[in-house]
Order: structure tokens, then sequence, then C-alpha cells
């Protein structure tokens, strides 16, 4: 059996690593019911979704590594995905600030105190 070259090697864990974005992108424009020929979509993917995640970097929170608890990468996704709804349900909005959504407060706290990260 040949061995597979270094570039091949690449071309695969980058086809592997663009496949996982697609999947994450539909799973959070699910949870937002949004469909994914949105006129936002773009918006969504390189807008709300980065910025979701750097709040909650700002928070202490970073993306669960493969391999945590199955229970901490479903908090961390619905706390990113409830930010994402905020961002994407507010992006219009001129003048005052909305308050982030209820309930991401106690989510954050929780993955905070769970283990994962320092405090």
């Amino acid at each position: 059996m040949a061995r597979k070259s270094a570039a091949v090697l690449a071309a695969e864990a980058a086809e592997e690593e663009q496949a996982a974005q697609a999947a994450a992108l539909k799973e959070c424009l699910d949870y937002m019911h949004v469909d994914e020929d949105d006129d936002n979509v773009g918006r969504i993917q390189d807008e709300f979704i980065p910025a979701a995640k750097a709040y909650l970097r700002g928070s202490g929170i970073e993306e669960p590594p493969d391999g945590s608890d199955p229970l901490t990468i479903a908090q961390y996704k619905l706390a990113m995905h409830s930010l994402t709804l905020h961002y994407y349900d507010h992006r219009d909005s001129t003048g005052t600030e909305a308050p982030i959504p209820l309930g991401l407060r106690p989510i954050i706290n929780q993955l905070k105190h769970s283990g994962d990260w320092p405090l």
C-alpha cells in the first residue's frame, strides 16, 4: 500500500475541516430556523458566528476540544447558537443595545465551573 504524500494528507485534512465547518453552520442555521438559501447566511457564517465565539472567549469560554464531555459541548453549542441568533435578530438594530439572551449567563457560569476551563 502506497503512502500518502504530505500534500495529499493536507488536502484531506482541509476537506475534513471544510466539511466540519459546513456541518456546524447547518446545525446553527437549523437552531435559528434560517434556510440555507437565506440572503444573510454569509453574514451568519462570517460575522455572527465568529462574534458569538469571541463573546464566549471574552467570557472565559473556549470552544471545547474534540473528546470533551458531550454535555459541555452541548452547552457550548447552545450558548453559541443563542448568541448567533441574537446577533441575527438584531442585525439591523440601531440606537439601543439589546440585552443578551435570557439564560445565557447561567450557561456561561456553568461552563466556567465545569472543570474544562480555568477560572
